[in-house]
């Protein structure tokens, strides 16, 4: 398997294929909620689609900070309160337990699809995309192609090695039979 980090300009040339996952990760201010539905319509083997930015959630300060640790596994408990102290008309939404655990279980499904690559995407494909990449990579056991920027964004990383960990999953291949 092969996992890699694609800018969206990139990405958006592709054809789809069955035996392509993308996992997708938006900007909050993009409209990304009709994203997802349409990558899945469009034929790709399995898709998931996230947004948030690539902010440590200490850039809201001591009260974000807390939001974010206390109430980051429930997605529409944090963006609530955190709505109330920052406001919906500004981009703020930094990454969340939650989104680890629905990339951990994006991962986790992708043993029975016939997978072969793993199409990370984000808008510069760097900071976001690189580090999710690199931790599918090691969590499926497969090998990581990137642009040849190395820029890990720990937050993330370390949320995700908080969430789900770090062990790799034990995905057996795909076996075809002889006719």
């Amino acid at each position: 398997m092969l996992v890699s980090a694609f800018r969206t300009g990139e990405f958006e040339g592709m054809a789809p294929r069955k035996d392509a996952a993308v996992l997708r990760i938006c900007d909050p201010t993009d409209a990304w909620r009709a994203e997802g539905r349409s990558l899945a319509q469009a034929g790709w083997g399995a898709t998931l689609t996230l947004a948030f930015w690539d902010m440590d959630s200490s850039a809201l300060g001591v009260k974000g900070h807390l939001i974010t640790r206390l109430w980051g596994r429930n997605r529409a408990v944090f963006e609530a309160l955190a709505g109330r102290l920052f406001g919906t008309d500004i981009p703020w939404r930094p990454f969340i337990a939650a989104d680890a655990a629905d990339i951990a279980a994006f991962a986790a499904s992708l043993a029975d699809k016939g997978i072969g690559e793993v199409l990370v995407v984000c808008r510069n494909g760097r900071g976001r995309s690189g580090t999710v990449g690199r931790w599918l990579a090691r969590r499926l056991g497969a090998r990581f192609a990137t642009s040849g920027d190395e820029r890990e964004a720990d937050h993330i990383r370390e949320t995700l090695d908080r969430v789900a960990g770090n062990a790799p999953l034990r995905i057996e291949p795909t076996l075809t039979r002889a006719a």
